[in-house]
């Protein structure tokens, strides 16, 4: 899975960028760049070259104000954000648990949307008032249709997108049911979607319009994601009211790192798998260690290599506490590790692993 590029935090809030990022700006580049070679060919092509990649940078600022007016808003609501993900078009902003009130999770879904609005509206009424050459006029509409596009794309009302969110509140509200809301909400995505993929599919079969194909992979983009966040969604309810120890499968004493990986295996190996195991170096749990980390090993190496080279390291997000709403620990985007450490009074004390989750959801 493409984990990101990270840029860093804003007010504590890490900032991950998905390649699909800079694969539009990429191409909205290119295309920028030949439309003006086209409409002005007088233009100097480093000229050209400039504008164009100022309009990319644009955009990737441009998803950031969008993304970043739901963290703001979410912030303002007493949410607890952890992490801003800037994908192609939007993104998402990881809150710590969930909205708990309609009214919350309306404002925090329309706010990014409407900051694509009013950006777009600036940017209009720059390009009308600055006037300048004909090829910066045009790349600064450019600029501003992009915004428009993400605001409206957005809006549309199908979860998980903004307007979706917005409808999923609304329901909330009016029946005081948060999942029948969700399934609703979810629905209504994979009919957006469905709609988008026709009208589309017709527009291009008959009008011969490369832009038809752009929101075929939308719709394609809105049906696949309402599926996903329909599964999660239900899997967040099912887990309400429990907390992370109720999940977690418990671990004794934390492996030292400087053990050699197959002794960890014989003492620790239950039947013929190895849970994931807590990893200590000088005095603080550093990794885990788990099957996926032993079969990567052939067996000659583990009776050489230790326990401290052969685990994945972890980071401040894979450690829970065992009292966590366990909601909100399934929220939370997976770790380098896939898995997290729970700790008690800052005692390791467990691990919860996909499969263990799978479980608690199964009873």
């Amino acid at each position: 899975m493409n984990r990101g590029i990270r840029l860093g935090r804003i007010g504590g809030v890490e900032i991950v960028v998905d390649l699909s990022v800079f694969v539009i700006a990429a191409a909205m580049v290119w295309v920028l760049y030949v439309d003006i070679g086209i409409a002005y060919p007088q233009t100097d092509p480093a000229f050209a070259t400039t504008i164009a990649i100022v309009a990319g940078a644009l955009f990737v600022l441009s998803v950031l104000i969008h993304e970043g007016s739901h963290a703001m808003v979410a912030k303002r609501r007493g949410l607890e954000v952890r992490r801003i993900r800037l994908l192609a078009f939007g993104g998402y902003t990881a809150t710590e648990g969930k909205a708990e009130r309609p009214s919350d999770e309306f404002f925090v879904s329309i706010a990014g949307p409407v900051a694509s609005l009013i950006v777009s509206g600036i940017v209009w009424l720059v390009a009308a008032l600055a006037g300048g050459a004909p090829e910066v006029q045009s790349s600064i509409h450019f600029v501003a249709f992009v915004n428009l596009f993400i605001a409206v794309f957005n809006l549309l009302p199908g979860f998980p997108l903004d307007g979706g969110r917005a409808l999923r509140a609304v329901i909330w509200h009016l029946n005081g049911d948060r999942v029948k809301a969700t399934e609703i909400a979810v629905a209504s995505g994979r009919i957006f979607g469905w709609i988008v993929i026709g009208v589309a599919t017709a527009v291009a079969l008959t009008r011969f319009d490369p832009w038809a194909l752009l929101w075929i992979i939308l719709g394609w983009y809105l049906l696949r994601s309402a599926g996903v966040a329909g599964r999660r969604e239900r899997l967040l309810a099912r887990v309400d009211g429990l907390v992370a120890g109720d999940a977690m499968h418990k671990t004794p004493d934390p492996v030292p790192g400087e053990m050699l990986v197959g002794t960890v295996v014989d003492l620790f190996q239950i039947g013929a798998r190895l849970r994931s195991l807590p990893v200590e170096v000088d005095g603080r749990i550093r990794g885990v260690l788990g099957e996926s980390e032993i079969t990567r090993l052939s067996p000659a190496r583990r009776v050489s290599i230790r326990a401290a080279a052969a685990m994945t390291r972890i980071g401040p997000g894979d450690v829970v506490d065992i009292r966590m709403p366990l909601d909100a620990v399934a929220a939370r985007p997976p770790g380098k590790t896939g898995r997290f450490v729970v700790v008690d009074q800052g005692r390791a004390v467990g691990i919860i692993e996909g499969a263990d989750l799978e479980s608690v959801v199964a009873e």
